[in-house]
């Protein structure tokens, strides 16, 4: 079922859990050279992505902390969709019918009001990030770490008791699965077939997120549903030339991202 929440994670718009071990507070001094680096200006790859029983191949172009931009072209040369993301919106456009849909990030059920165009490139990037007011830098003394062997578990309760996130790191505290749970559900995404990438950084070829959100069944019981996406890159190219232009063609109508989404539900 297509969503708000699922399409902008697409255009963006993914666990291994260990019980306690010796557990501690980062340090408190300048921890960010401890993260994982994975630094890029541009992205620009081809992908392979699946939302249920629906597979597509797409171009997946990110500009750092600006944009996120995917073609879906179930056929070569053949567009029958953008999603476009900035730092404040989500435009949708139905290249088929010539129609496009656009809604503010706030508006997404849950984390709009904390979810930026950085967050979910980070989610996409295998990067640590904190689903919270502002672009602030990430450091390992934000989080609760427990070690188990050669891997950590780093865990943030937001104070104002929104959300939780939970990430699984190796010793450099590189991302391999993560959660973020609210009252309403909870998304998990995990990395794995990683390669040297042209810069020599070892990156997750394939990134697996699955949305989990509950429901109350006429007062009684809960429901859970379940929504399962896979990107595959195929081809990745860092910080070369990366033109954008409005997402939208000249004669497209406007219509409601309701109306819009229902025909690509009807499409399916």
């Amino acid at each position: 079922m297509w969503n708000r929440v699922s399409i902008a994670v697409l255009g963006v718009c993914m666990m291994l859990f260990f019980s306690c071990g010796s557990s501690r507070r980062g340090s408190s001094g300048n921890t960010e050279k401890e993260l994982s680096a994975f630094s890029f200006e541009t992205f620009n790859a081809k992908v392979g992505f699946s939302v249920g029983n629906m597979t597509m191949n797409a171009t997946l172009r990110m500009k750092r902390d600006s944009f996120l931009f995917i073609s879906v072209q179930p056929f070569a040369g053949i567009e029958v969709a953008r999603i476009f993301v900035s730092d404040k919106d989500v435009c949708l456009v139905d290249r088929m019918n010539k129609r496009y849909a656009q809604f503010a990030i706030k508006e997404i059920p849950d984390y709009g009001e904390l979810l930026g165009v950085d967050k979910l490139q980070a989610m996409l990037t295998d990067q640590l990030f904190l689903l919270r007011e502002g672009k602030k830098a990430v450091k390992v003394s934000d989080f609760s770490v427990s070690q188990i062997a050669s891997f950590f578990l780093l865990q943030y309760s937001d104070p104002q008791n929104r959300f939780s996130q939970e990430f699984t790191t190796d010793e450099h505290y590189r991302v391999s699965n993560a959660t973020l749970t609210s009252t309403h559900g909870t998304l998990r995404w995990e990395y794995s077939q990683f390669e040297a990438l042209e810069n020599g950084y070892m990156f997750p070829m394939k990134v697996g997120l699955t949305m989990s959100k509950s429901s109350v069944d006429g007062g009684f019981s809960s429901r859970r549903s379940n929504q399962e996406i896979s990107f595959y890159y195929k081809k990745i190219e860092l910080n070369k030339e990366c033109s954008f232009s409005n997402p939208v063609p000249k004669g497209y109508e406007k219509v409601s991202v309701e109306e819009l989404l229902s025909v690509l539900n009807n499409k399916r």
